[in-house]
């Protein structure tokens, strides 16, 4: 499904990522370890788009992915976490996850006015899988909560649930290590 080959990315004299190959086969679940400063979220940056590197390529479901955008990437099926959650805070957590799939009818000017049985029944079938993930996720009973204030482990949990509401046909989650520090 995977693949990383000879992957490297230098910033300035330093080498964060160098010769970096692997392989994820489908319908496994991979972990990638290692200390602080090895380089493993530089290498998730160069596997979903937000850095180019600088030598090896990027192949997803045999398609030379390397150096496209993470916007192109997410319509393919590839999605990512940050180590620090990135919700919309002045928004419920309900809403954070009716927000994530891409394309949705209303979103389109027009259809609210032509369409408009389309994009509510397209809005409650989002609210049936947005209720079902937050369900899942153990947050069910935070959903019209802001986003802004749970706690940092819920905010990691709603960061899962909008990962899950995208469908990924592959998920790159990142997490800080125990005693690490965020940014």
């Amino acid at each position: 499904m995977l693949a990383v080959e000879g992957v490297s990315k230098r910033f300035g004299g330093l080498w964060a990522v160098r010769e970096c190959s692997l392989t994820v086969e489908e319908g496994t679940i991979t972990g990638l370890i290692g200390p602080n400063g090895a380089g493993k979220t530089t290498l998730f940056h160069i596997i979903t788009g937000f850095y180019r590197p600088d030598r090896g390529r990027v192949t997803f479901r045999g398609e030379d992915i390397t150096g496209q955008s993470p916007f192109r990437l997410f319509r393919k099926g590839l999605y990512r976490t940050f180590q620090i959650p990135r919700a919309f805070p002045e928004m419920t957590v309900l809403e954070n996850l009716m927000l994530v799939p891409g394309n949705q009818c209303g979103e389109f000017l027009w259809n609210p006015i032509l369409c408009p049985r389309r994009v509510h029944r397209e809005e409650q079938e989002l609210l049936r899988r947005a209720q079902e993930v937050l369900e899942f996720v153990g947050l069910s009973s935070l959903a019209g909560a802001l986003a802004g204030t749970l706690s940092g482990g819920q905010k990691k949990l709603l960061e899962l649930a909008r990962a899950l509401m995208a469908e990924p046909k592959l998920g790159c989650w990142t997490s800080p290590g125990p005693g690490s520090t965020p940014p």
